[in-house]
């Protein structure tokens, strides 16, 4: 008579072997989303690219104008020039750090937001210092994958006076990260949701 436990045990391994191939075929994907174009970004210039960056990946722009963007498809021809990108908002969406590079070309980016985005981790809190010659406010909420680590890089954001951090569920002690960056950062204001409410 046969005995279906081996089997079953067998495949329960397969399965649990092709688990990881799987996430890395979703950051690799990630990756190609976000990683820039050098050449793009020479042929039509850091504002564009990036805006096309972050509303690719479900982000959303407000440019020097006062114009807000949110669809990819609503972006002016390439040939038209654009205006200067003031706020990225990535929230829900999948922008990670492997485009962030792209911070670094735009020269009036005062605000960045980073809510509720699974992609956003340690990497990415790193990773914003490539807009740390213009960004003056930052929001990280709600990103289950930035710790306490990873939060406490946000010291390269020398130009910040408003930061705003709420409901970091890997971060253990949010209130000792909020000390650090207070003493690297002492012209920032360092807000929670609340906080920010009454404002």
């Amino acid at each position: 008579m046969f005995k279906l436990r081996p089997v079953i045990n067998n495949l329960n391994d397969s399965f649990r072997s092709k688990a990881f191939p799987v996430r890395s075929f979703w950051e690799y994907v990630n990756m190609m989303f976000n990683k820039p174009d050098p050449e793009r970004i020479k042929t039509l210039g850091p504002d564009r690219a990036c805006a096309e960056w972050v509303l690719r990946n479900g982000g959303k722009i407000i440019w020097s104008d006062g114009k807000k963007l949110e669809d990819y498809n609503s972006l002016p021809p390439e040939e038209q020039s654009v205006p200067k990108i003031v706020t990225i908002d990535g929230s829900d969406s999948s922008i990670s750090h492997y485009g962030f590079p792209h911070l670094s070309g735009c020269t009036m980016l005062e605000k960045i937001i980073l809510h509720n985005n699974k992609y956003i981790e340690d990497r990415a809190m790193k990773g914003l210092a490539y807009g740390d010659a213009t960004l003056k406010h930052a929001q990280v909420s709600e990103c289950v994958n930035v710790t306490d680590v990873g939060l406490k890089d946000i010291k390269c954001l020398t130009k910040l006076n408003t930061l705003v951090l709420f409901n970091l569920s890997s971060v253990n002690n949010l209130d000792e990260c909020k000390q650090y960056l207070q003493s690297q950062l002492p012209s920032c204001k360092i807000l929670d949701r609340e906080e920010q409410v009454k404002c």
